[in-house]
């Protein structure tokens, strides 16, 4: 069995219907979301076998300096096999931009990550 475990970004949440989308896909067993964090739970993944996963997070309060989020894909048996990446929204912008963006009322702004493992 294969865990995705997936940081959510500062100040972004989960998109509801992702969750949804998610269980639909066969290769998925289960999937928890606790608070800032999604487990996405597989059956396995052949190295020769692309899979990919997507996840849409929303933008719910503005942060200023967003750091990356960190994605951990690893074997839940033998957790010493493991691969870490760092993603981060292409919605995220300078600072400057950032103090722009809090003087004016905005809708929220989502970003969709896709999770290709190795």
């Amino acid at each position: 069995m294969v865990i995705i475990n997936l940081k959510l970004l500062s100040g972004y949440g989960l998109q509801q219907s992702t969750l949804q989308e998610l269980k639909r896909e066969s290769s998925v067993k289960r999937v928890d979301f606790e608070e800032g964090y999604i487990n996405i739970y597989l059956d396995g993944l052949k190295k020769e076998v692309l899979r990919s996963y997507s996840v849409t997070l929303e933008e719910e309060e503005a942060v200023r300096n967003l750091r990356p989020a960190v994605v951990k894909v690893y074997d839940y048996y033998q957790t010493s096999d493991e691969a870490v990446a760092d993603y981060s929204s292409p919605c995220a912008e300078r600072d400057d931009v950032n103090d722009l963006l809090l003087e004016r009322s905005e809708p929220p702004r989502s970003t969709s990550i896709k999770l290709k493992p190795d």
